[in-house]
Parts: structure tokens; C-alpha cells; sequence
């Protein structure tokens, strides 16, 4: 048993821990090929670390353990740079260290910061926010656009801090070579779905954001949590992601906190306007059970009006390996086709149709390969 303050917290089992160095072993690829070689070399050796491996299982339900202890430990450097494993992090250090040279340093920071390290843990979940995802969703929101009409209500389920809510405030580079959007847009995002419908930047009306944490960007402590999602050496990335934040910050959108299941009802009912509901990196995270009922409510919902949907989700077993799930062992590679899925649906008298329109790698390409169940 190990304690946090005054609570006692019970130490995971063989089983838990078996998941947990599983996650370790998927977050070391991932990570790398993501482009960050610190936290392929920080997951690589924290798969071996029993010690490192029982905080990590204190990650919240849902979240990949590895990278909840990382994110964690990356807020407390931002916090006090002045740390000797600071100098590994290109966060906080102008000309980084080698990553090889870290992993003592990262275990002895987690030993002697673990209590902090939980705390932040059970505390802040894991609400990864890339910019980069809005090149993957516009070619989606465009293609309900043009099907549901103009100013397109948006309602975004697991909305963290609202980027993607935003994002026909950004210009938009497509692989023709042609560029979409204001010339004075804060940054250019590269359009990586390919040979679908024509691509335009919609007149956006209601936004509104559900999330169970969602984070208020005018905070300094909430923003410094975002950098610390982001991987270290991913400097161009988090500049775009701040700017995104003061986007985000002028643009009126309104965040409910809560229990998306419980605040849908009340969204579709401020959202009268052509509407699409879309999710990202969430619903794959939800019990079946949640799923069955949002897909219900949005049936029941469009016996009065159409209302449309898109998604950019992995796979049910890529989640569970990431995430170091019950039933992921140490030592297996990614599931054959670990993906992102897009998908579309529209709801109407009380029924659904669904299409997936293109699998591929986490940020893309993607081929539009399939057809919207409009057509």
C-alpha cells in the first residue's frame, strides 16, 4: 500500500502492471514516430522500472498511463525549469540534451516527486489538443455543409479547450497547391484528406463545447497544462497551438462542463440552426453502453429535424493497447491497422446512416475513400 497525504492508495496488481508496461512499450513507437525521441527513450526504459510502472497505473480510466505520467511531469519542469531533467526537455531548454542520458534523471525526478506527480494525475485528465487535427476534421464539417446548409451549428463532444471549434478561423493548405482561408489567419494548416468532395471553410453559427474538464484558456495554469500534452521537441506544433489558445480566447465559443450523455439534450436544443455534432480522439474511450445511448438520443432527436455527424476515432483495439487496457500484453507490437477511422452519419425520422469515409495514420493522409451516406 502507498500513501498520497492522508489517503491510502492500493498498489496495482500483476495484471494492471502487465497493462501498464504495455502502454510503456506502445507510447516508446508511437511517441517516436510522433517525433519525439525523448519519450520514445523515456517509455522504452520506463517499460523495465517497476517503480515508474505502479505510479503510472494511478492514470485516470481512459488515459494512455505512460503519457499521463510524462504530461505530469512535464507540467512540474514548466513550473521549475531549474530541475536537472529540465535540460532534456526542448520546452525549456534552448539546445536540449541528449535524449539517452535522461532516464536516470526521469527516474529519480518521479521517485522523489511522486506524491505531486499523483496528485496532478488525479486531478487533470489527459485532453490532448492538436491543431493539426483541424486539416483532418474541415473536409468532414465541409462535406455536412454543403448537405445541411449554412451557418452550420457545431456541437463538439470532448471539446478540451475548443481548438477544433474554431476552425474556420485558420487557412488551410490543400494538395492541389491552392489555400483556403483569411490571409491574415493566425497560421496555415496542412489539409490532409485527399480526393474527396470539393473543400470549403463554412459560415459556422453556434458553438458549443461538452467536455467533463473543459479547459478555460485565459488561465495561465490551464494553458501550461496544454504545452505539457504536447511532446517536447514539437516546437513549431506548440507555437501554432498557442496561437490557436488566443484564438480560442477571442472567439465567443461557450464549454459546458459535464457528462456529454447528460448535457446533449439541452445542446441540440440551443443548437436550432443546420447542426453537426463531431467528436475526436473521445468516443473511442467511451463503454459501448455510452455509445449505444448517444447514438439513441440523436435518433430520437432527428424525429424532428436532420441532424448530421462526424468523427475522427481509432479503433476499439488500438485504444485498448495504447491505453494499456485489461487483456494488452508487454511485448506485442500495434494491432495490425492501428488507425484513425473518419466517419459520417445523418440522422433523420428517428433513423441513422452511416459511412466510413477513410481510414489512415493518426495526422493522416487520409484518401477519401467512401461515400456520405447523403449521396
Amino acid at each position: 500500500m502507498k500513501t498520497q497525504g492522508s489517503a491510502t492508495i492500493a498498489g496495482p496488481g500483476p495484471e494492471r502492471l502487465e497493462a501498464v508496461r504495455s502502454a510503456f512499450l506502445s507510447g516508446a513507437r508511437t511517441y517516436g514516430d510522433l517525433g519525439s525521441p525523448l519519450y520514445r527513450a523515456l517509455c522504452t526504459a520506463g517499460a523495465d522500472d517497476e517503480a515508474l510502472l505502479e505510479i503510472a497505473s494511478h492514470a485516470q480510466q481512459g488515459a494512455q498511463p505512460a503519457f499521463h505520467l510524462l504530461a505530469s511531469v512535464h507540467f512540474l519542469l514548466l513550473d521549475d525549469p531549474s530541475q536537472p531533467l529540465a535540460r532534456f526537455y526542448a520546452t525549456v531548454s534552448d539546445a536540449p540534451a541528449h535524449p539517452d542520458g535522461a532516464f536516470d534523471h526521469f527516474a529519480a525526478f518521479c521517485r522523489a516527486q511522486r506524491d505531486a506527480i499523483l496528485e496532478i494525475m488525479a486531478t487533470r485528465t489527459v485532453q490532448t489538443t492538436y491543431v493539426e487535427r483541424c486539416g483532418i476534421l474541415l473536409p468532414l464539417i465541409s462535406a455536412v455543409a454543403e448537405a445541411a446548409g449554412e451557418p452550420l451549428d457545431l456541437i463538439e463532444m470532448g471539446c478540451s479547450a475548443g481548438i477544433l471549434l474554431t476552425l474556420d478561423k485558420y487557412a488551410y493548405a490543400l494538395d492541389d497547391g491552392r489555400t483556403l482561408g483569411s490571409p491574415d489567419a493566425p497560421f496555415t494548416v496542412d489539409c490532409v484528406v485527399r480526393d474527396g468532395p470539393p473543400i470549403a471553410i463554412p459560415q459556422i453559427g453556434r458553438r458549443i463545447g461538452l467536455d467533463l474538464n473543459p479547459l478555460d484558456v485565459r488561465d495561465e495554469t490551464e494553458r501550461q497544462w496544454l504545452v505539457a500534452l504536447s511532446l517536447p521537441e514539437l516546437r513549431y506544433e506548440r507555437r501554432r497551438l498557442l496561437a490557436a489558445l488566443d484564438t480560442v480566447s477571442e472567439s465567443g465559443i461557450e464549454l459546458r462542463k459535464g457528462d456529454a450523455l447528460e448535457l446533449i439534450d439541452d445542446a441540440l436544443a440551443d443548437t436550432p440552426g443546420p447542426l453537426c455534432v463531431y467528436h475526436s480522439a473521445c468516443l473511442s474511450y467511451w463503454p459501448q453502453d455510452a455509445r449505444d445511448a448517444l447514438e439513441e438520443k440523436l435518433r430520437q432527436a432527428s424525429r424532428t429535424r436532420d441532424i448530421y455527424r462526424a468523427g475522427i476515432e481509432a479503433p476499439a483495439a488500438a485504444c485498448a493497447w495504447h491505453t494499456g487496457s485489461s487483456g494488452s500484453k508487454a511485448g506485442t507490437r500495434s494491432p495490425a491497422g492501428i488507425t484513425s477511422e473518419l466517419s459520417l452519419a445523418r440522422y433523420r425520422n428517428g433513423k441513422a446512416e452511416h459511412a466510413v469515409i477513410s481510414q489512415g495514420p493518426i495526422f493522416g493522409p487520409f484518401d477519401w475513400t467512401g461515400s456520405a451516406p447523403w449521396s
